[in-house]
């Protein structure tokens, strides 16, 4: 049997181990395992590698142009779950769970003209993100031989590729993303783009730098806003802590993977403009030309300057200081990238709630104006009022 043929058996044997019924198939016995994309890496790596295989040809090939065992497995575990592997919500929407993209299973989807989900079945030509293991198997010697032509011809250092790898911000994050989301199917090799981009280059750069100034707190919070979603049930996917890249691309929690980037860019960016950002970081970011000209980072609603020990401080009752917040609302059209997104005070948050920023903007104007109009009057009847009361 080929290597291809086994690969596809143990990817299945391993979703039928894992997934038990979060997608409608039979309960297993016990705790239910998460999948492990590092078994299937081991298995590969224990197989003999030969020319009669696409596959281990391009095994071979990404073998002999790295120069570690470390880097080698991180790159090709990266790509399996990439290639071959999703993460969906669970029928209950309570988490995701890892499976193969083309072995079926329920999830809740949407039906026409409806916000109230029915199940349906996540299979190929029902869902726009199955695949065949086939086409999934396309992907996965296309990325390989990529990354190997990438690094051949110095287009990707091994340096860069190193520091991307040792500071990813989600689980096997890799510079590949779909050039259309909004095709059906999206999960095809022709739809493959590599995107090593200015915002991943600027990341793989500044993380390292940046993030030993972050407590775990802090860190998991601006991970989470960047690359997840939000619990959902209304709208087109049913969803929580997802890659918002793997959600559908019609739904209003949907970013592609380069535009999360430009999130978490832009997140880390200003985090330098806030009140008490270590002085040594900034010199270290400036050194090595990822500063620029940057402004006191302040609220977008109450315009307020931000304090780094303030965000630095521990959640109280799970309500924190500062937020993540949408200049224009997602629910309301607007888009998860960088120029869309910024750090805001709790009670900023708070007044802006399902509004858009110039919407915002636009009440507190006509709230000083019509106080303008009424003048003392305005105190005069709120005085009486509060005389009554007593």
């Amino acid at each position: 049997m080929s290597l291809s043929k086994n690969l596809k058996e143990i990817l299945e044997l391993e979703e039928r181990n894992t997934v038990s019924n979060a997608f409608g198939g039979l309960k297993a016995e016990g705790k239910t395992k998460s999948y492990s994309v590092a078994k299937i890496k081991d298995w590969l790596f224990a197989q003999e590698l030969n020319d009669t295989d696409r596959v281990g040809t391009s095994l071979k090939k990404i073998k002999e142009c790295l120069p570690t065992k470390r880097l080698h497995e991180k790159v090709v575990a990266n790509l399996l779950r990439f290639s071959f592997l999703i993460e969906l919500t669970n029928l209950t929407v309570g988490s995701t769970k890892m499976k193969t993209r083309w072995l079926p299973g329920l999830i809740l989807m949407p039906q026409e003209g409806s916000f109230e989900p029915i199940q349906g079945t996540f299979k190929i030509g029902n869902d726009p993100r199955a695949s065949s293991f086939e086409e999934c198997c396309e992907i996965f010697i296309y990325c390989l031989n990529t990354v190997a032509c990438k690094v051949s011809e110095n287009e990707l250092s091994i340096q860069e590729l190193n520091s991307l790898l040792e500071n990813t911000s989600v689980p096997y994050e890799f510079v590949f993303d779909y050039i259309d989301p909004k095709i059906n199917p999206v999960h095809k090799v022709e739809n493959i783009g590599w995107v090593l981009n200015d915002d991943i280059q600027w990341l793989i750069k500044a993380r390292p730098i940046i993030w030993p100034s972050l407590n775990k707190q802090l860190k998991d919070k601006i991970q989470t806003k960047t690359y997840k979603t939000d619990r959902a049930l209304t709208g087109k996917d049913k969803t929580n802590r997802a890659k918002r890249w793997e959600v559908l691309s019609d739904d209003f929690q949907h970013a592609t993977l380069t535009e999360c980037w430009s999130v978490e860019r832009k997140l880390l960016t200003e985090l330098v403009g806030f009140e008490g950002f270590p002085r040594e970081i900034k010199e270290k970011l400036n050194d090595q030309g990822l500063l620029g000209s940057f402004n006191v980072s302040r609220c977008s609603v109450t315009l307020e300057s931000l304090n780094f020990n303030t965000l630095l401080s521990p959640v109280v009752h799970g309500r924190s200081d500062y937020q993540v917040g949408h200049l224009y609302p997602l629910k309301r059209g607007g888009k998860h990238k960088g120029t869309n997104v910024c750090w805001q005070s709790s009670d900023g948050n708070r007044i802006q709630g399902d509004l858009t920023i110039n919407e915002t903007i636009e009440l507190f104007n006509n709230i000083i104006k019509r106080k303008q109009e009424l003048g003392d009057f305005l105190f005069d009847i709120v005085e009486e009022q509060i005389a009554q009361e007593a």
